[in-house]
């Protein structure tokens, strides 16, 4: 018996990097990541694909019913959430002024959570139920909310044609490309294995979760050891000293920006330190000819901070790349309109095709949605009440549809009815009421 204790502790003394590879599937992606692009991509795409559908059989998650106020009007909300405690975490927070009631009403199988989104709302105003692939993926009768949506800069054209770009955001890029220009900064590139290893701990996670707090995931550390095999590390430096960096991927004929890291206690602003980096990493894919640079992904969501600040750079969003999402299912009730007004989602309709799903204001319709339209969306559609039911179809062009409370959209989904119990417990699992008060 002794002999496990010592395994335990000789296990313990083999390096993080060597332990990961001693699974198979980790193993693959470690030796993929040294192959070129297509055949790099296609193992990463079949080890997660592997990993997916091992998870299966383990998903599960706690039903939970928030009763609160809502973060948009200060009236009252009511939804249902079926996800982890991060995302749980995030939804709230986005959605509630305030802490809300909280009741857990059972715990929702993997395999049922298609089902359960179809029968059980709860008098909820709305429901967002989480789907890892490809557990989601027969769920035709709900919307899909990806997890995360990418976004990336056509760089095809001179810099100067990038910075000045589309009208929206015009004067905001070009006062931070001249505020760059006055920092006096400089740039270099490196793939010091040390270097890319000093940028994660130094600068990217102490940044990244001084920004997020506790709803950061930081990046595995194999993530930025994959990537330095095919990129490079920018560092952004005034003085000689880094204030900023960015962690840069070749695939293919795209350049991905990995992570953005700033130092907290340079001499330079953080905010500028950030348009710094933003602005070279830019700069360098028009140099080498990149034909597009991939600037991250962003939560779901069209006034999120982490969007709006990269589509001042003139980014837009694309067909999400994650698999995982969420399914919303909805009633067009005013604290649904008002929650989707404050907080519009975007909608993967699948193809490639995207749509943003907005709450009416109750003001003026045209320009709540000149402030959302972004780049990248196929269809705008707007829950409206009967006060709006005659807004002009020239408020958002041929792009718009308004939903009333008589219609449903997707017609597929229909109104969502009372709450129903399934009768299977594969759906509802070890329910197990509690309520924790804020």
């Amino acid at each position: 018996m002794e002999a496990f204790p010592r395994g335990r502790a000789l296990y313990r003394h083999i390096p993080e990097e060597v332990r990961r590879c001693l699974r198979p599937l980790n193993l693959i992606d470690e030796c993929a990541s040294f192959l070129p692009g297509s055949w790099r991509g296609g193992l990463a795409v079949a080890t997660d694909v592997a990993r997916r559908l091992l998870r299966v059989p383990l998903v599960r998650y706690p039903m939970r019913r928030l009763d609160g106020v809502g973060r948009a009007d200060g009236n009252r909300l009511v939804c249902l959430l079926a996800t982890d405690d991060l995302s749980a975490r995030y939804w709230s927070r986005l959605f509630f002024a305030a802490p809300p009631a909280e009741t857990v009403l059972g715990e929702v199988h993997g395999l049922g959570i298609a089902a359960a989104a179809r029968r059980l709302t709860d008098g909820a105003d709305f429901s967002l139920w989480q789907t890892p692939w490809p557990l989601g993926t027969a769920a035709s009768d709900a919307l899909r909310i990806p997890s995360w949506v990418p976004l990336s800069l056509a760089t095809d054209r001179p810099l100067e044609a990038v910075i000045t770009g589309e009208r929206r955001g015009r004067a905001a890029r070009k006062n931070d490309v001249r505020r760059v220009e006055r920092l006096g900064v400089t740039r270099r590139l490196t793939s010091d294995a040390r270097a890319v290893e000093r940028f994660r701990q130094e600068l990217y996670e102490p940044y990244a979760r001084s920004r997020f707090g506790d709803l950061f995931v930081p990046l595995p550390a194999h993530v930025f050891r994959h990537a330095r095999r095919h990129g490079w590390l920018l560092v952004v430096e005034h003085e000689a000293q880094p204030v900023a960096g960015a962690l840069l991927e070749r695939a293919g004929r795209e350049l991905s920006v990995v992570a953005f890291g700033v130092a907290a206690d340079a001499r330079v602003p953080a905010g500028a330190a950030l348009e710094a980096c933003y602005y070279h990493a830019i700069r360098i894919a028009v140099e080498w000819r990149v034909p597009r640079l991939r600037l991250g992904a962003c939560r779901p969501v069209l006034s999120d901070g982490v969007l709006r600040y990269k589509r001042k750079w003139g980014a837009q969003i694309g067909a999400p790349t994650t698999r995982d999402a969420f399914l919303l299912r909805h009633r067009n009730t005013p604290a649904t309109r008002a929650a989707f007004s404050a907080a519009p989602l975007v909608v993967d309709r699948g193809r490639g095709r995207l749509a943003a799903l907005v709450g009416a204001a109750g003001g003026d319709l045209a320009a709540q949605l000149r402030q959302i339209d972004t780049p990248g969306l196929g269809e705008l559609v707007c829950l409206v009440g009967d006060a709006e039911r005659e807004s002009p179809a020239s408020a958002g062009g041929s792009r718009l549809r308004l939903v009333t409370p008589d219609d449903a959209w997707p017609a597929s989904t229909g109104r969502v009815a009372g709450w129903k119990r399934p009768r299977s417990p594969w759906r509802i699992a070890r329910p197990s009421p509690h309520r924790s008060h804020p």
